[in-house]
C-alpha cells in the first residue's frame, strides 16, 4: 500500500466577503493564519483513491465536479474516487449560494481550483510504501449548541447535556524507515471559535493542525470533520447567560479550543501499538436517494410572498423568505418532486471507512451509523462532496430553531423530516456492500 499527502496555499486576496453569520458587509481586512488545501492519495494494487480537505466553509457539488475532473485529467484517479471535503471555518471565503446570506465569491474560486487540484497532483507525486495505524480517544472539543433557553427556543448556548459525539479518530501513515508521513485528524465540531470578524482564518482546527506537525515534523495533518450540524467549539466565552457554542471570541477561543484539540489527537497518537501495511483499499460509488419534504402548498406560498415582498431586499429572514417562496410557486409549474439523489463514495481501508456527508450532520446521525456499520471504524464527515444545508435529527426538527430552518435558503424543496432515517438506512446499506 501507498500513500502521499501534500498541502498548498488557498488563502484569498484581503477584500473577499468572508462566509458565515450571515452578515452582509463582512470583507477580509487580515490574514490571520494561511489557508490550506490538504490531500491524500492512496493506492494498493492499481486501485487509487483521493480526499482532499480545504479550508473552506462549504462546497457545492458543481465545484465538486469541476475539482474531481481536473484532478481525474493530471493523475489519472477515476472523478468516482475522488472526495471533497470542508473545514467549514466560517473565517473563510463565502463559497456558498445562499438567498439571504449572498453569493459564493466565484472569482475566488475560479482563481483558487488550480491549487487544489494541484494539492492532489503533488500528494500522487509523493506516493510511498506506508503502514498504517489507527487509535480513537474522546474529546470534549465540542458541545451541544442548541441549548434551550428560558422562552423554550433554541439559543446558541453550550448545552453541557445534549448529545453530541466525542470521539476523535486518528490515523497515522508510517514510511518503511518509520517516518511519519502523514496523519489524518477526523472529528466534529464547527469552525465559529473565531467568531464574526474580519480576519482570514482556519479557525481551531488550522491551531490544531500545527501544533500536530510541530511534534511530528515532516507529516501533514489532514482534518475530517464529522458531526458538525448541532456541535460547536467548547468555548470559555462567556456570552448570554452560558458559555457560546457559537461564535467565540476571537484569537483567545481558537487557540483554547485547537489546543485542546491537539492534545487530544497526540495523545491518540501515542496510543497507536500496532501499524499494518496490508489493509485493503476499497472504493464503493452507488447513488442514495434522499426524499423531500412536501412542498409548500402553492396558496400558502403566494401569500408568504406578498407578505415578505416589501423587504425582499433585506438581507437575511426576509430576502430568504421572499426567494424561497418565489421558488416554491415555480416549483408548482412543474412536476412536484418527491426527492433528489445523491452519488455516494465511500473509501475504506481495512477496518476504516470514510462516509460523506452533504451538508451540516447532526451527531445523533453520526452516532447511529458508527453503531450499526460493519466497520470498526466509521468516519462520517460534514460538508464533503456537497452543502445541501443542515443534516438534522427528528427529533431536532420537531424542537426546530435555526438550523432546521435555514434550509430555506437553498431553494425551493426542504429535506423530509426523516432525513436522518434514509441517511442511515442509505450509507449502512452501502456500506454493508463494501
Amino acid at each position: 500500500m501507498k500513500a502521499g499527502f501534500a498541502k498548498t496555499d488557498v488563502t484569498p486576496e484581503l477584500g473577499v466577503r468572508l462566509g458565515g453569520y450571515g452578515v452582509k458587509e463582512r470583507p477580509a481586512e487580515e490574514i490571520l493564519d494561511r489557508l490550506q488545501a490538504t490531500a491524500i492519495v492512496i493506492e494498493q494494487d492499481g486501485l487509487k483513491a483521493a480526499v482532499i480537505n480545504l479550508d473552506w466553509i462549504c462546497i457545492e457539488e458543481d465545484i465538486v465536479e469541476r475539482i474531481r475532473a481536473g484532478i481525474n485529467k493530471s493523475t489519472g484517479i477515476p472523478n468516482k474516487n475522488i472526495s471533497v471535503c470542508a473545514t467549514h471555518s466560517h473565517s473563510v471565503p463565502n463559497t456558498l449560494n445562499f438567498w439571504g446570506w449572498g453569493d459564493r465569491e466565484n472569482e475566488y474560486i475560479d482563481s483558487i481550483i488550480p491549487e487544489i487540484i494541484r494539492s492532489a497532483e503533488l500528494a500522487n507525486e509523493k506516493m510511498q510504501e506506508v503502514s498504517v495505524g489507527i487509535a480513537t480517544t474522546e474529546s470534549l472539543v465540542g458541545v451541544n449548541r442548541r441549548s434551550v433557553a428560558e422562552n423554550n427556543g433554541v439559543c446558541f448556548r453550550g448545552d453541557p447535556m445534549g448529545s453530541f459525539d466525542p470521539t476523535m479518530t486518528v490515523i497515522n501513515f508510517m514510511t518503511k524507515d518509520g517516518i511519519d508521513s502523514g496523519i489524518i485528524v477526523h472529528y466534529g465540531a464547527h469552525g465559529t471559535a473565531m467568531g464574526n470578524n474580519r480576519l482570514v482564518s482556519r479557525d481551531w482546527c488550522g491551531v490544531m493542525k500545527d501544533r500536530i506537525e510541530s511534534q511530528y515534523p515532516g507529516a501533514t495533518v489532514l482534518f475530517l470533520n464529522g458531526a458538525i450540524g448541532d456541535v460547536g467549539p467548547r468555548t470559555n466565552y462567556r456570552k448570554d447567560g452560558g458559555l457560546s457554542a457559537g461564535g467565540g471570541d476571537g484569537i483567545h477561543s481558537v487557540c483554547e479550543v485547537g489546543y485542546r484539540a491537539a492534545t487530544d489527537a497526540i495523545r491518540a497518537l501515542l496510543s497507536i501499538k500496532e501499524y499494518r501495511s496490508d489493509l485493503k483499499l476499497s472504493v464503493h460509488t452507488e447513488d442514495i436517494f434522499l426524499p423531500y419534504a412536501p412542498l409548500t402548498p402553492l396558496e400558502d406560498a403566494e401569500r408568504e410572498k406578498t407578505k415578505w415582498e416589501p423587504r425582499k431586499d433585506d438581507w437575511g429572514t426576509p430576502m430568504c423568505e421572499y426567494m424561497h417562496n418565489c421558488a416554491v410557486i415555480e416549483a408548482h409549474k412543474k412536476e412536484v418532486l418527491k426527492g433528489r439523489s445523491f452519488t455516494q463514495t465511500l473509501i475504506s481501508l481495512g477496518p476504516l471507512a470514510i462516509v460523506p456527508m452533504p451538508g451540516e450532520m447532526f451527531s445523533g446521525i453520526s452516532l447511529r451509523i458508527r453503531q450499526q456499520s460493519p466497520f470498526q471504524y466509521t468516519l462520517c464527515c460534514s460538508v464533503t462532496n456537497g452543502s445541501l444545508s443542515y443534516l438534522p435529527t427528528r427529533e431536532a426538527r420537531h424542537r426546530g430553531g435555526y438550523e432546521t430552518w435555514v434550509g430555506r435558503a437553498a431553494g425551493p424543496y426542504l429535506l423530509a423530516d426523516d432525513i436522518d432515517d434514509a441517511l442511515v438506512s442509505e450509507n449502512i446499506r452501502l456500506l454493508k456492500k463494501i
